[in-house]
């Protein structure tokens, strides 16, 4: 099977008081993803806008972070997850030469098994304002393709619209990174939008876990949704089993 990783190229975010805060893609949302498709013998292609070599947030190979990041009581593995996302990043030689969004067609996609969208802060940045990503994306439902997306890789869906000018997914079950989550950030109060409230506004059926950090994965129909960095190995999981049903 052949799927396609659509990642944010931004290195920055551009917030709301003005800062440009370093930023860019989540790197356990590309890493074990990335890693659990290769082990299931799919081919995996890397695409970004403009194809230009996403950027990995910094903080998210940073074992000093990752402790904040994950639910509390959960096994400390923070140093070795660190070295192993960065050994799959430096491994990938897909990051350093992407595909151009822009240069994929409707006959392109459907080559693809599945699309999935990987996530981080950066995201918020480029994949919503990406009308060659949302043209990308009617074809893979018109194609009836199966999709995942985890944390911020959502905003990917908000600027989509049917023929109707109706967002496709109304009234379907999803998680994202939810508002509980963002209030913890250092960026609280000065981010563009807030996920969880532009998918409940769109009419998306929004659910979370108990608790924040800890992993929630939602399947509705053919879309597969992650809430956080956590759920990034139950969404792919997840994703493989749907890839597998055809």
């Amino acid at each position: 099977m052949k799927i396609l990783v659509v990642m944010t190229a931004k290195a920055t975010l551009h917030l709301l008081d003005g800062e440009q805060h370093p930023s860019g893609f989540w790197a356990e949302e590309f890493a074990v993803p990335y890693t659990l498709f290769k082990n299931a013998g799919h081919t995996v292609d890397v695409a970004t806008i403009g194809g230009q070599t996403p950027t990995v947030d910094a903080t998210s190979i940073d074992p000093q972070f990752l402790q904040w990041v994950r639910p509390q009581g959960s096994a400390d593995t923070d140093t070795a997850s660190a070295l192993e996302y960065s050994r799959v990043i430096e491994n990938t030689p897909q990051l350093r030469n992407p595909i151009a969004l822009e240069t994929l067609g409707e006959k392109d996609i459907a080559d693809y098994d599945g699309i999935y969208i990987s996530g981080g802060h950066g995201a918020i940045g480029d994949l919503p304002k990406s009308d060659e990503l949302a043209q990308i994306l009617r074809w893979a439902i018109a194609q009836d393709k199966p999709l995942a997306t985890v944390c911020h890789g959502h905003t990917a869906l908000l600027a989509l619209r049917d023929g109707e000018g109706q967002w496709p997914f109304t009234g379907y079950r999803m998680t994202a990174f939810s508002h509980s989550e963002e209030l913890v950030t250092n960026m609280a109060g000065r981010l563009p939008l807030i996920l969880e409230a532009e998918l409940t506004r769109l009419g998306a059926r929004y659910e979370k876990a108990d608790a924040i950090w800890d992993s929630h994965v939602v399947v509705d129909r053919k879309l597969t949704t992650g809430q956080n960095p956590y759920s990034s190995k139950a969404l792919a999981e997840t994703f493989l089993r749907q890839l597998a049903q055809g």
